[in-house]
C-alpha cells in the first residue's frame, strides 16, 4: 500500500496495528514501531519518529545495530535534539569503527555545533577509511577555512571537486581567490 499512497494514510494504518499491542511493548510490537518511525521520518514528522525509535529500542531491550543509531540520529538532528544526535552518532562509530559514512556524519554533526577539532578528526578518519568521499574533503576544507588554514582548505576543496562534488564550487569561490 505504501507506494504512491499518502504517507498519513499509511501511518494511520500503522496506528491501527500498534493499538492492538499493550504496554510494556515486547519484541513482537517492535517492528511496527520501527516501520512507523521510518514513515514518520519520511513524512517530516521527526519528533514522532524519534519517539517511535525510542519505543522500538526499549521493546527489544537495546539490541540494536549501528545503523539504528545512525537512523535515529538523522531524525534527532531534524528536530534539534542535538545532544542525543551526538550521542547516537558516537555510538554508531563505536559499533562500526570502519564505516566511513558514519565518520562522515560524525564530522558533519560536530561541524554543525562549531566543534571544529572533533569535526576535523572525524572527517580525517572518514577519508582514511574511504578516500573517494568527496563530501568528506569538502567538509574538511570548510573546517580548515573556518580555522584560517586556507592553503589546506583549498587543497581539500580541489580534491572534492576532482571527485565530483557539485557543492564545492561556491566554497572555492569564497575561500580560494
Amino acid at each position: 500500500l505504501m507506494e504512491g499512497a499518502d504517507l498519513n494514510e499509511v501511518i494511520a494504518l500503522m496506528d491501527s496495528a500498534i493499538v492492538r499491542f499493550t504496554k510494556p511493548y515486547t519484541s513482537e510490537a517492535a517492528p511496527y514501531f520501527f516501520e512507523r518511525a521510518e514513515m514518520y521520518a519520511m513524512a517530516g514528522k521527526y519528533r514522532e519518529a524519534v519517539i517511535d525509535y525510542n519505543t522500538f529500542y526499549d521493546a527489544i531491550k537495546g539490541a540494536v545495530t549501528a545503523t539504528f543509531y545512525f537512523q535515529r540520529e538523522q531524525a534527532e538532528i531534524q528536530c534539534k535534539m542535538y545532544q542525543q544526535a551526538i550521542n547516537d552518532i558516537n555510538k554508531a562509530v563505536e559499533m562500526e569503527p570502519t564505516n566511513a559514512d558514519f565518520w562522515l556524519e560524525k564530522g558533519a554533526v560536530h561541524m554543525r555545533f562549531n566543534q571544529m577539532k572533533e569535526a576535523v578528526d572525524a572527517l580525517n578518519k572518514s577519508i582514511s577509511l574511504n578516500d573517494k568521499l568527496a563530501a568528506a574533503y569538502r567538509m574538511l576544507g570548510y573546517c580548515q577555512a573556518k580555522e584560517k588554514n586556507t592553503t589546506d582548505a583549498c587543497a581539500n576543496f580541489a580534491k572534492a571537486k576532482e571527485l565530483g562534488d557539485e557543492v564545492v564550487d561556491k566554497l572555492i569561490e569564497t575561500y580560494c581567490k
